[in-house]
């Protein structure tokens, strides 16, 4: 298979956003093309492949146009949905009464570890403990 049909595989993959080779969501581009298609960045050159180079232009301006549009609708749903922004309210107060619990544990360790180390303290004060690195 030539290098250019290759480019245009990957070029299709990219379009469908099912790269092999790429994370899905990569954004097109000439270098992104010619990592997908298995060469390395800046193999692409509009001297070299002209057309190639308008096709990647055009599946680019798609991808972004793809990309303002959902971002449009979710700003307009986002704005219908009050079941959706109940639901953020409930995911809120759950996660603020998780951290509030983890700060209530992070605290008695806290204190736990203080405890032991003033025990740990009246110990080598009391002769109890024996200090091996001196033997």
């Amino acid at each position: 298979m030539s290098a250019e049909k290759n480019y245009y595989s990957a070029l299709e993959r990219l379009e469908r956003d099912e790269p092999q080779v790429l994370p899905k969501g990569t954004l097109i581009n000439n270098d992104t093309v010619a990592l997908e298609g298995g060469r390395k960045r800046g193999s692409i050159k509009k001297q070299r492949y002209p057309e190639l180079c308008t096709a990647i232009d055009d599946a680019a301006k798609r991808q972004q146009d793809k990309v303002l549009a959902v971002n449009v609708s979710n700003v307009h749903d986002g704005k219908r949905s009050a079941a959706g922004d109940k639901l953020l309210k409930d995911q809120y107060k759950s996660l603020k009464h998780d951290y509030r619990i983890a700060l209530q544990q992070n605290i008695s360790l806290v204190y736990e570890v203080f405890t032991l180390k003033k025990k740990i303290a009246a110990l080598e004060q009391g002769g109890n403990v024996v200090n091996f690195s001196s033997l």
